[in-house]
């Protein structure tokens, strides 16, 4: 999805200031008035030293994609005496709440992570708070095509993206082979493999539904495979047509439901959240797994037993008459941004060009087993990779078209919430596929100025 989407109410929300903390029961921070550019230049011309801050939602930065974070700002103190590179990271919600804060004091720090989704960043380019980035510049880094599409807005570039995530099916081999079932091509297949394994007393497949973000994309994915076109949902969000009557929509819908008319979910499966369902897919207690590529490093993950790990395989999603394996639910998601008050743009934009040199955080970030970055990584295989990553490499380079931003995260927060809420209650059978469709139509109805 590439179509960029204004919501007057969120920009209003975001630039209304708000109290936060930084969680964790700390005291709430006050913000110190900003100093002038021409103060904060003279300070560092006397000093010689050049502070450059930085703001992140990647709080654990001793493990996955934060300790690489730490470290490539680590190495570039190193190699950059004269910059000082102060961190302060957040868990996302309090991010989120704390950059709403730097947003209407005009306080952003020199360097934040965004998202590239136009909730998130949208208010922050209107306003004039991002710095336009030469995306020429980073040619070299090697970024997968179509990464930066949601860091653009007008035919400029606000950000740059870190990481690509897809949302594909984990399964276990051996639960698959023990109980003579197909592992599944198509989307026909994949509800008939869900009937079997659970005729046979086993879980078939788990998300977190409890959370909810998962579900929006499985409908996206359903939609795509009846309609061949991820755009098709696009065109609705941007008032171009609704969800109510129309065909596709309406049997992709039905199609989901039809996994709970069929009893063919996991035993609790609208209560598990991203930790459950994770760890009764690792435990061997459920034969499929839906949810993205971040996951790489199930398969070598000591929390869970080597037999069941040894059996982990990673396949598309479903095809359909009208859509191919490579048409994938894939986005681009959180990336880094400029802020454009900064004192120091140079020296941000020289940072992030350091940052995203292809052997630095592409080539960290994959042999750390930290995720899949935004940017090539054939080069950086180590040949140690386990059977299921080298499969999501595979899936990754054979994607020929994706769905961009995930359509829950088009809107405001009371659009997200109504379209997690919708997905909840249709497969939870507590609506009709019709009714679902309504109330899509509702939430899209926010959108509207």
């Amino acid at each position: 999805m590439k179509k960029t989407f204004v919501w007057l109410l969120l920009s209003i929300a975001v630039y209304t200031s708000v109290s936060c903390s930084n969680g964790g029961g700390r005291e709430q921070q006050r913000l110190d008035s900003p100093s002038t550019d021409t103060e904060k230049k003279a300070k560092a011309a006397v000093s010689g030293q050049i502070t450059l801050k930085f703001f992140t939602a990647l709080a654990d930065r001793t493990n996955g994609i934060g300790k690489v974070e730490q470290q490539l700002i680590d190495d570039y103190m190193a190699e950059n005496p004269n910059v000082k590179i102060e961190v302060e990271a957040l868990q996302d919600e309090p991010y989120k709440a704390k950059m709403k804060v730097y947003a209407s004091t005009e306080t952003v720090p020199d360097i934040i992570q965004t998202w590239g989704q136009a909730s998130f960043i949208k208010p922050l380019i209107d306003h004039d708070l991002l710095l336009e980035l030469n995306a020429p510049e980073f040619a070299g880094s090697g970024f997968v095509p179509g990464a930066m599409d949601g860091f653009m807005q007008n035919g400029k570039v606000y950000g740059m993206p870190r990481s690509a995530d897809f949302l594909i099916l984990y399964y276990n081999k051996k639960l698959f082979a023990d109980n003579g079932v197909k592992v599944p091509e198509t989307e026909e297949e994949l509800l008939e493999a869900a009937i079997q394994l659970k005729n046979k007393g086993i879980n078939p497949i788990t998300t977190n539904a409890l959370e909810g973000w998962s579900l929006p994309i499985w409908f996206e994915y359903a939609a795509q495979r009846r309609s061949g076109d991820f755009n098709k949902m696009d065109r609705v969000l941007s008032g171009q047509g609704v969800f109510s009557d129309d065909a596709d929509f309406l049997a992709a819908a039905e199609y989901l439901q039809s996994f709970a008319h069929h009893n063919a979910l996991a035993e609790g499966f609208m209560a598990a959240d991203y930790g459950t369902s994770r760890n009764l897919f690792g435990q061997g207690q459920t034969a499929m797994y839906l949810m993205g590529n971040w996951e790489a490093g199930l398969s070598v993950d000591e929390n869970f037993p080597e037999e069941v790990r040894n059996q982990m395989a990673a396949i598309p999603y479903p095809i359909s008459l009208h859509a191919k394996a490579t048409d994938v639910a894939a986005w681009f998601g959180g990336g880094y941004s400029v802020s454009k008050n900064s004192a120091h743009p140079e020296e941000a934009v020289a940072f992030l060009r350091y940052f995203f040199k292809p052997e630095h955080w592409a080539k960290q970030v994959w042999q750390n087993g930290a995720g899949m970055p935004a940017q090539q990584i054939t080069d950086y295989l180590t040949g140690d990779e386990s059977a299921l990553q080298l499969q999501l490499v595979d899936l990754f380079g054979s994607i020929t078209s994706s769905s961009g931003t995930p359509m829950h995260d088009k809107g405001t927060d009371e659009y997200k919430a109504k379209v997690m809420e919708a997905h909840q209650r249709l497969l939870g059978r507590l609506i009709e596929p019709e009714q679902f469709l309504r109330e899509l139509d509702d939430a899209v109805a926010l959108m509207k100025p």
